[in-house]
């Protein structure tokens, strides 16, 4: 029974620990204007494929960006794409997904301008959407309940039960 309860320690404290970390590099992206975003088709594969998350710097100037950087852009209210600039033209950047054949037929202008994608991690992006579900978020909270649960119960004992053995 101690070694499982060892065993049941060091997992907790693993993944509290992953959670922390995972926590803060979060709030510091996003402090330094790094926003995530989920990319929903596979029009940059290989580059980024469906799934990914990608990371754009939302501080990044309009103005430096050339030819062939990846841009994160609004196509409408509610639809944003990331792809690569092909063109400059005197009202703004013509984009193309690297998996299209054709550019977007979208300028990209400052006012629909998002940022410089930096970097992205592969199918994180299936674990952000599972978890926006109604199903995701019960178990997301189930699992952080019973993680703080076990965290309790398996606990250093306080010092006066260890002073009364």
């Amino acid at each position: 029974m101690k070694t499982f309860m060892k065993i049941a320690k060091i997992v907790l404290n693993t993944v509290t620990t992953i959670i922390i970390i995972l926590g803060i590099l979060f709030i510091v992206l996003f402090c330094f204007g790094i926003q995530p975003y989920v990319v929903e088709s596979g029009s940059m594969e290989p580059t980024i494929h469906t799934g990914s998350v990608c990371f754009v710097n939302k501080r990044a100037k309009y103005d430096d960006m050339q030819v062939n950087d990846i841009i994160a852009f609004k196509i409408d209210s509610d639809v944003f794409a990331t792809h690569r600039i092909v063109s400059k033209t005197a009202d703004g950047f013509e984009t193309k997904g690297d998996a299209n054949n054709i550019i977007d037929g979208v300028i990209t202008t400052k006012d629909n301008f998002l940022g410089k994608n930096i970097f992205s991690i592969p199918k994180a992006g299936f674990i952000v959407k599972g978890i926006q579900t109604t199903r995701g978020k019960i178990i997301l909270s189930t699992v952080i309940i019973v993680i703080f649960l076990a965290g309790i119960l398996l606990g250093e004992p306080s010092k006066k039960k260890k002073d009364d053995n």
